[in-house]
């Protein structure tokens, strides 16, 4: 095998993702888009100045820089030659084609803080669902109760039947293994007789099942 014809296509790759444009954010932003970018970190020397969505910048917080994201959507960038994973906030913009990384979320996915890696950026939580930041710090998950509505094998389809539903409380959920399943479910409740209700008045006509989740 010619081991540097091999490895051109992969530096032009690279080189793309680099220096190409910067993401191109599908809207409106839902759990479960997927991106592919280098991933960084920015240093203290940016501590206490005020990032793109107004409030100063901690280089202690698990938040992120990342272009076309809402302010506070939550991703979870995940490296994907070490494994690592951190859940982050949006809280700027980054000056490249990059998600730059606070130093402490970004300690997560390298323990040698490299200069850069490759990564996954995933939605998993819309601005104001900010209860997954816990895993960063404890490992711990909330456990909550809702309504699962459907479950596809392509984040289009998904998104469709969302579309047809016409209820805003409606999200996806990615779930991961063998194959990526795209799963719609409704509402989110601490309790199984608030989402059974739920189910009763706002699920008539749909094929449906209360489901006690954790995240």
């Amino acid at each position: 095998m010619n081991h540097a014809a091999f490895g051109i296509p992969l530096l032009l790759c690279l080189v793309a993702i680099s220096c190409g444009p910067r993401l191109h954010v599908r809207h409106p932003v839902a759990p479960g888009d997927t991106y592919f970018s280098w991933v960084t970190w920015y240093g203290d020397d940016f501590k206490g100045k005020k990032t793109a969505g107004g409030e100063p910048y901690d280089p202690l917080s698990f938040t992120c820089a990342a272009d076309g994201f809402p302010f506070d959507t939550l991703l979870e960038v995940r490296d994907l030659d070490g494994g690592g994973a951190v859940v982050v906030r949006v809280t700027d913009r980054p000056g490249k084609n990059v998600v730059d990384l606070t130093p402490k979320a970004f300690r997560l996915l390298s323990a040698e803080q490299a200069g850069r890696l490759r990564g996954r950026v995933t939605v998993v939580g819309l601005p104001g669902e900010n209860s997954l930041l816990r895993r960063n710090e404890t490992g711990a998950f909330q456990t909550f109760f809702t309504v699962q509505v459907g479950a596809y094998s392509t984040l289009e389809n998904a998104r469709a039947f969302i579309d047809s539903l016409g209820i805003a409380e409606a999200y996806i959920y990615l779930e991961q293994g063998d194959r990526s399943l795209y799963r719609v479910r409704a509402g989110r409740f601490a309790d199984r007789e608030s989402a059974e209700n739920f189910q009763k008045e706002r699920m008539r006509g749909h094929e449906s099942v209360v489901v006690e989740v954790s995240e």
